[in-house]
């Protein structure tokens, strides 16, 4: 039975994490199941757009859950909510994935944020500046900048798992929207 888009996804995904992206080939995919090349293609039109539909399934869900852990009353609190969790887990993944091959991190770190946490923090701004909680002119730049420094506090983490920059990113968003 062929492997169905997810299933090629997901496997293409797993050697990507063991290997790289740029040293993980469609044919170690269609080797692995059983599978053609043609089989992939079929599916995926081209080794980005396999390495993207993964990318986007996931971040749907990780914005979904996040977003439902968030349960503060004021837009401030929910982004600080975020930030916990976003934080949380990193040191997560960071402790499952010891020997990892990070050399993709950050092209897929900046997917993952351009897709979940980007678009989540502006649509709090948005909701913030309405009830007159932020003093935001751009929301879309705030946003970037915000998960620009939580990307580099998943960085500390990641270079010293004892680091805890948590309360200096609070404290950073918190004087970025004013709030």
């Amino acid at each position: 039975m062929p492997a169905s888009k997810d299933e090629i996804a997901a496997r293409f995904m797993e050697l990507a994490f063991r290997y790289g992206y740029r040293r993980t080939a469609v044919e170690d995919v269609a080797r692995e199941l059983h599978i053609s090349k043609k089989t992939v293609y079929e599916h995926f039109a081209s080794k980005d757009d396999l390495q993207r539909y993964p990318i986007e399934l996931g971040a749907r869900r990780q914005r979904a859950r996040v977003e439902s852990l968030l349960t503060d009353t004021t837009v401030l609190g929910r982004i600080q909510q975020a930030v916990g969790v976003a934080l949380s887990d990193a040191r997560a993944f960071f402790e499952s994935q010891p020997n990892a091959e990070m050399v993709e991190m950050p092209e897929l770190t900046a997917q993952i944020n351009d897709l979940v946490f980007v678009p989540m923090v502006r649509d709090l701004l948005v909701e913030g500046v309405a009830a007159g909680e932020f003093q935001v002119s751009d929301p879309d730049a705030t946003a970037a900048f915000a998960v620009a420094m939580g990307t580099e506090a998943v960085r500390m983490i990641r270079d010293d798992p004892a680091r805890r920059p948590e309360q200096l990113l609070l404290e950073s968003v918190r004087r970025l929207v004013g709030g």
